[in-house]
């Protein structure tokens, strides 16, 4: 589970394209981390509008593991966020306003 987190991780941090496209499809490491992002922003009380928008033209024909992932990084994260100290609430509110700003629009 800590793999796949790291991966998504790197792939947001090396992630060149500025904002998704709801045109595009996004690949299923882009996707499982728009979920962890949406996440994130769920429980910072950011407006998640547009990444649910994202999320649900992106969901349709995933393969059904992929999907499972995504929900299981989104609801890792919300937990994240609500068991974080102080520090590690400030790294996650970082993650929101830098990595997960092309999916939140």
């Amino acid at each position: 589970m800590r793999t796949i987190a790291a991966i998504v991780a790197l792939a947001a941090a090396t992630a060149t394209t500025a904002v998704a496209q709801p045109n595009v499809r996004l690949s299923d490491v882009d996707y499982m981390q728009a979920a962890r992002c949406r996440g994130i922003a769920a429980s910072t009380a950011a407006d998640t509008a547009s990444i649910d928008a994202l999320l649900k033209a992106q969901g349709k024909g995933r393969a059904t593991y992929v999907s499972a992932k995504a929900d299981e990084l989104q609801s890792d994260a919300a937990r994240a966020v609500r068991r974080a100290n102080d520090n590690g609430k400030q790294s996650l509110i970082a993650e929101r306003d830098g990595a997960c700003k092309r999916f939140l629009g």
